[in-house]
């Protein structure tokens, strides 16, 4: 039977949701939140871009085709600012290079559209198991044998995991994390948003674990 951890009630995921289509829109952010997740929308890229910028974001979910900034314009630019986000794309009209052109953006499914609303819960709850554990990044940085990733993500992997190690290290104390990281507040306080590291987060999910998890 599988037991209740603390990925599953205590932390809470906040989905972008990116649809040009208002009602797919609504539709979809209501099922989400009937669901317990936490939903921004956005009906197009610039808007998404001005969401990302605005709030913390834990997964991106995007259509392909839009007016003016397609999703994979758009995933591109959100790389710029959140280069380990995860991204789902789905799509109506999708080409195999479309496909092909989201995977090496990294992106962590394709659905096609309509999307099956119970389809893409059972993707953001995998998801959330995948990338929001604490310290998880390590999967991504010790793994030789995985070559699916870049250099670049690779760095930027360890740097999270760094960041979060320092700050279970130090218990959340953010003056004893920037002198152990040798950086000033505004730079710490960049790379976190960048990165997808929440303070409080990343201690509760250290703390739930070990009282999953007795010694």
């Amino acid at each position: 039977m599988h037991s209740k951890t603390e990925t599953d009630e205590t932390v809470r995921m906040c989905v972008l949701l990116v649809d040009d289509d208002h009602d797919v829109l609504a539709a979809n952010a209501r099922f989400l939140r009937v669901n317990d997740i936490e939903v921004i929308v956005a009906e197009s890229a610039s808007t998404a871009i001005t969401r990302l910028s605005e709030h913390e974001i834990d997964v991106i979910v995007t259509d392909l085709r839009m007016p003016n900034t397609s999703g994979l314009e758009f995933a591109n630019q959100a790389r710029a600012s959140r280069p380990l986000i995860p991204i789902v794309f789905f799509s109506g009209y999708a080409q195999v290079p479309d496909v092909v052109a989201a995977m090496k953006l990294g992106a962590v499914e394709f659905l096609e559209k309509p999307v099956n609303p119970d389809e893409l819960l059972g993707i953001l709850k995998s998801v959330r198991q995948t990338f929001h554990g604490s310290l998880i990044s390590q999967r991504y940085v010790f793994d030789e044998d995985d070559h699916g990733f870049s250099l670049k993500m690779r760095v930027l992997a360890y740097e999270k995991y760094l960041i979060e190690s320092t700050l279970l290290q130090h218990n959340g104390d953010m003056v004893n994390v920037r002198k152990a990281l040798q950086i000033n507040k505004r730079t710490l306080n960049d790379k976190m948003f960048k990165l997808g590291i929440k303070r409080d987060r990343v201690l509760k999910l250290h703390s739930s674990r070990n009282d999953d998890n007795p010694s």
